[in-house]
């Protein structure tokens, strides 16, 4: 049996398979988890299959005219909508556009597939919207929507779809992609395999280019100086930070994540560190402050990165959360 090119979620890829062979794709579909956990790509290869039409061999086959199409951005019963960037919304005028794509029958496919991308993002106007064709949808409709999380969707979107929810993959299995697939030298793969904290679609970018390395340089010595400076100063780098809307949601991940580190040797953990590199500031930390507060402060990263999705005004958060920090000496 051919195998679909995802990294982990191998339940996943089964489950969906299976409904391609024995033709029970949902009309509704919802894939969710975290940002660059994989879930474009696993819906990219659903599609793929669903609108395949070789016979007698796995799907997608990636030779048909319907998968050279697909792989072109040129199939017309396929069509993709996403938000334009992490600061704007997906708009009512999008879901119409969808609505209408779906209404008309398929051109050469089986059915027609619709996919939007970073659900979360929709205003109240537009996912209301989209009740009608997620109650009545044509036979031959499918539609797919991908989302961080659920519970930032209405819940009558998520009650009239099927969920697929994506984890964050185990280290070694981002590592032995990035060596066998993209070929990265083993040092690399385990370092970049350890610092993506579960997120497959950030250490391929981090691999292909140094952006997200340095993005998560940057955003873990901005709360290194943070957590030395006085509030005044810390509510002019929460200025800075609210800025930069690009990068803050990548931000507040990287805080995160050096939070858990923080936790981790608090509870005697010191073997899953992700910033081993930063193990003397970690230490520091895990001394001047309890578990407690770290806790409180994990809560409240949490808090803010769903708050950030429902486009919260980013400098209050980010104030709120200089609040929040500790200061060392």
């Amino acid at each position: 049996m051919s195998q679909w090119p995802v990294v982990g979620h191998r339940w996943a890829v089964q489950q969906l398979r299976h409904a391609i062979e024995v033709g029970e794709v949902p009309h509704a579909l919802l894939i969710t988890g975290p940002e660059s956990v994989g879930k474009r790509t696993l819906a990219q290869q659903l599609i793929a299959a669903m609108l395949c039409r070789a016979t007698g061999e796995e799907r997608p086959c990636g030779r048909c005219p319907s998968c050279r199409k697909l792989a072109s951005g040129n199939h017309p019963d396929f069509y993709g909508v996403e938000s334009e960037d992490r600061t704007t919304h997906l708009r009512i005028e999008q879901i119409r556009d969808v609505e209408r794509f779906l209404t008309l029958t398929p051109n050469e496919s089986p059915c027609k597939v619709a996919l939007i991308s970073d659900f979360e993002r929709a205003t109240v106007g537009a996912a209301n919207a989209l009740l009608k064709t997620l109650e009545e949808p044509p036979t031959y409709a499918h539609l797919i929507l991908l989302a961080t999380d659920a519970d930032l969707l209405l819940p009558t979107i998520v009650s009239r779809a099927q969920q697929i929810v994506l984890r964050p993959l185990a280290s070694h299995e981002i590592e032995g992609a990035l060596i066998a697939t993209w070929g990265v030298e083993a040092g690399l793969a385990g370092r970049l395999a350890r610092l993506a904290g579960g997120r497959i679609g950030w250490a391929v970018r981090a691999a292909t280019g140094q952006e997200p390395q340095t993005q998560m340089e940057v955003a873990v010595e901005a709360l290194a100086s943070a957590l030395r400076e006085d509030l005044p100063s810390r509510f002019e780098r929460a200025q800075a930070l609210a800025r930069d809307t690009a990068t803050l949601a990548e931000t507040l991940e990287a805080w995160l994540t050096f939070w858990r580190d923080v936790l981790l040797l608090q509870t005697g953990n010191e073997v899953a560190l992700v910033n081993l590199e930063r193990r003397d500031l970690l230490g520091s930390i895990g001394k001047a402050v309890d578990i407690a507060m770290t806790l409180h402060i994990l809560a409240e990263l949490d808090h803010s990165q769903d708050a950030i999705l429902a486009n919260a005004n980013a400098q209050l958060l980010v104030e709120a959360l200089m609040l929040e920090l500790p200061t060392l000496s």
